[in-house]
């Protein structure tokens, strides 16, 4: 396995692992409470800023990489079919070497987004942690369909089936990711416009 590919699939373990633990941790606290119940603490330290921020760019990005796929590259397959199927196979050559651009940013806003749930941010609340983190992983699941059709376009060449299937599922991943960078401008204004208030 390619070291970029080893990196995606060892960045979403993590972030499920980050995931599992943190819905563990949580529901053991609200089953069986044995004392005043808290988040852990709110550390005042840069660390969970900078991962605040680290996760609001790279949601950011795999928003416009997304439309960007949606509304520009996967549309071209169709008129790079039209020059035969060996036109085609270069252009998704070509694309297939651009991958980690987009793979790796996705990983990492995903751990970036679980890492929080355990160094909590001040000012932002655990619900919208919570939140964005259920869409990433339901950005992670989406994103087998498209995968998968790509995979067949190689194998198969193009058609206007799987045009069809790659298009639908990746604009489902677009909204999802659309959905995760608005709520990720809400942690960003809970944290410093509260900020001003708590002397944070």
């Amino acid at each position: 396995m390619d070291p970029v590919n080893l990196a995606f699939l060892l960045m979403l373990v993590a972030f499920l692992l980050l995931t599992l633990t943190a819905a563990a941790r949580d529901l053991r606290r609200r089953w069986s409470p044995v004392g005043p119940s808290h988040d852990g603490p709110q550390l005042t330290s840069s660390v969970p800023d900078l991962l605040l921020l680290l996760a609001v760019a790279t949601a950011w990005y795999n928003v416009s990489s997304c439309w960007i796929g949606q509304l520009i590259n996967y549309p071209l397959y169709a008129d790079m079919s039209t020059y035969g199927p060996q036109a085609f196979l270069a252009f998704r050559r070509r694309y297939d070497s651009g991958l980690p651009i987009i793979m790796l940013p996705a990983a990492l806003m995903c751990l970036a987004w679980g890492a929080l749930l355990w160094l909590p941010c001040r000012n932002v609340p655990k619900r919208i942690v919570w939140t964005i983190v259920v869409f990433c992983v339901a950005f992670v699941a989406a994103t087998i369909i498209p995968a998968s059709t790509q995979v067949q376009m190689v194998r198969e060449g193009f058609s206007n089936a799987l045009e069809t299937r790659l298009l639908w599922s990746n604009g489902i991943r677009a909204i999802i990711l659309t959905i995760i960078g608005v709520l990720a401008l809400s942690a960003v204004r809970r944290r410093w416009m509260n900020s001003d208030s708590t002397g944070a």
